[in-house]
């Protein structure tokens, strides 16, 4: 079975998103035009990510807050959401996701590093009032910060084969999404 099959629900009962009525979810164009059908617990959670303060998670000052690696596929928009507290998610814009994957030794690990490693080269990265989505393709990287929203977007061709100074954040950042899989399948 494919990844992006496993992603889009085939995979797995809890990953196959809900039906969702017309009025919960809206048409959202990305940078490149393309329409991505957006479900509303999408917007919402991806909304209260970027709008977390380290004192809201009772944290000391001065360390990121949360990283966000968003992948612009055909389907969906699917968003690895890494907050400071361990907790660590997925989001699919179209409604599905897993939530709560933190909770588990290994994948808090992982999300730690993954957090860490991201903070770590996002000092030249733009900072942004809003954070768009990720074209088709594309992978946007959202750091969260006492700084704001920092944003970089690059392939994920480039970044896959390690064309891109950003590769090893992506593949650490898949790793956290395997440690969610391997998570989600055990839950059955």
């Amino acid at each position: 079975m494919g990844f992006i099959s496993w992603f889009f629900g085939c995979g797995a009962d809890n990953m196959t998103p809900p039906k969702q009525p017309a009025s919960a979810s809206s048409n959202v164009s990305s940078q490149d035009g393309s329409d991505y059908k957006i479900a509303d617990v999408f917007s919402g959670l991806r909304s209260q990510v970027f709008t977390l303060k380290l004192k809201d998670l009772g944290l000391p000052e001065k360390q990121p807050i949360a990283v966000l690696m968003e992948t612009g596929f055909q389907e969906a928009i699917v968003s690895l959401v890494v907050i400071a507290d361990g907790s660590t998610s997925l989001y699919f814009s179209n409604g599905g996701g897993i939530i709560g994957a933190g909770e588990h030794d290994s994948v808090r690990a992982f999300s730690k590093n993954f957090l860490a490693d991201v903070s770590a080269v996002a000092d030249s990265w733009e900072i942004v009032k809003e954070a768009p989505l990720p074209k088709q393709g594309q992978v946007r990287f959202h750091l969260i910060s006492s700084k704001g929203i920092q944003s970089i977007e690059a392939t994920e061709q480039d970044l896959g084969h390690n064309r891109h100074r950003l590769s090893p954040e992506f593949h650490a950042g898949h790793a956290v999404i395997a440690m969610v899989r391997e998570y989600s399948d055990s839950e059955k």
